[in-house]
């Protein structure tokens, strides 16, 4: 992924709505060679918007903004020249004096503002650097947008990290997040994510409240099983869906592992359904994965009967449970399942 595409992707700069102008107050320092800085109206740079003059370094900018402009993109001249990316420098437009330093890319601000600049440049980092063994970019770039996104609930930020992973969030995240009176949850831009919670919170047979639907899917020995002899028992119970030619799962499952081995003493079961076709294939990733609990297939791939009874659409996806049947969460990922998990069993020490 080239940096342009990276810059693109990342961030769409312009939300309209019916807001009163915004006095933004912005001083601070530059390259001793810079002799402007640019305010860009997106982070790719196209369109300049405004700028201001660096005089010995120093420089300053006040405006009033349009309605509807919730963030200002910057650069100075001489971060330009060089393509250097920590140049720079994204902020929340609102009206604390907010203090720029275009040579390190740092702010101080207020809480959104700071959150933003070191979320922005978080993505960044994540988004060019190469995969290593346990450390997946996109999953921490994930949890660098949701940490600022949950702690900055009182303001604009949420618009502009949501519609990225909106996907991806619990039904706990999103009911948060559109708490009432959210300042942003009429934006064109959160009308998806917001649509998901209804979807969660709704009609779907997924919904949070629901009880599970049972189905009837043979072992991995080929015998029959329905999904009520765990589920409703009075433990929970992960509902796994998953392939062994899908990459994500794969990723996902040391995961998953790590948070059986961790709570099913406790009180966890897990339940792997798989979208497999070629038997060998499933019963190989079993064992590769190492992966412990019991496993359910009808062999028919995105045929299966789990896929139409549970509306799965993509994988990984999952299930919890609670210990009369009841679903309370789902698409609980990486660091989301295990703190899930934690808050009904209790952290180990």
């Amino acid at each position: 992924m080239n940096k342009k595409t990276i810059i693109t992707l990342l961030l769409v700069i312009m939300a309209m709505a019916g807001q009163a102008q915004t006095k933004v107050r912005l001083h601070g320092t530059a390259q001793a060679d810079a002799k402007t800085v640019y305010f860009i109206k997106d982070l790719n740079s196209s369109e300049i918007i405004d700028s201001t003059a660096v005089t010995a370094g120093k420089w300053k900018y006040e405006v009033e903004l349009p309605r509807g402009q919730y963030m200002l993109v910057m650069v100075s001249d001489a971060s330009r020249r060089e393509q250097d990316m920590e140049g720079l420098v994204a902020i929340m437009a609102d009206t604390t004096l907010t203090e720029i330093d275009l040579t390190t890319g740092t702010v101080k601000g207020s809480k959104a503002t700071e959150a933003m600049n070191s979320t922005v440049k978080g993505f960044i980092a994540c988004m060019t650097m190469q995969p290593t063994e346990g450390v997946d970019p996109k999953v921490e770039a994930m949890k660098l947008m949701r940490r600022a996104v949950m702690d900055n609930l009182d303001s604009m930020l949420p618009l502009y990290f949501v519609p990225m992973m909106a996907d991806g969030l619990p039904v706990g995240d999103l009911q948060r997040i559109f708490y009432e009176g959210a300042p942003y949850a009429d934006l064109p831009d959160m009308q998806e994510a917001k649509w998901r919670l209804a979807f969660l919170s709704g009609q779907s047979p997924r919904s949070i409240g629901k009880t599970f639907i049972d189905l009837t899917m043979n072992d991995i020995d080929g015998k029959p099983h329905r999904l009520s002899e765990w589920c409703g028992k009075g433990r929970y119970v992960l509902i796994d869906f998953w392939a062994s030619w899908c990459g994500p799962c794969r990723a996902e499952m040391p995961n998953v592992v790590a948070c059986y081995e961790k709570y099913h003493d406790k009180g966890l079961d897990i339940i792997g359904i798989s979208f497999d076709a070629k038997k060998d294939a499933w019963l190989q990733a079993i064992d590769q994965l190492k992966m412990p609990w019991i496993h359910l297939s009808d062999l028919a791939a995105w045929n299966s009967i789990a896929a139409k009874t549970y509306e799965i659409r993509a994988i990984p996806a999952n299930i919890l449970l609670d210990g009369e049947g009841r679903i309370i969460d789902i698409d609980l990922r990486d660091n989301l399942l295990d703190e899930r998990l934690a808050e009904i069993f209790g952290s180990e020490r």
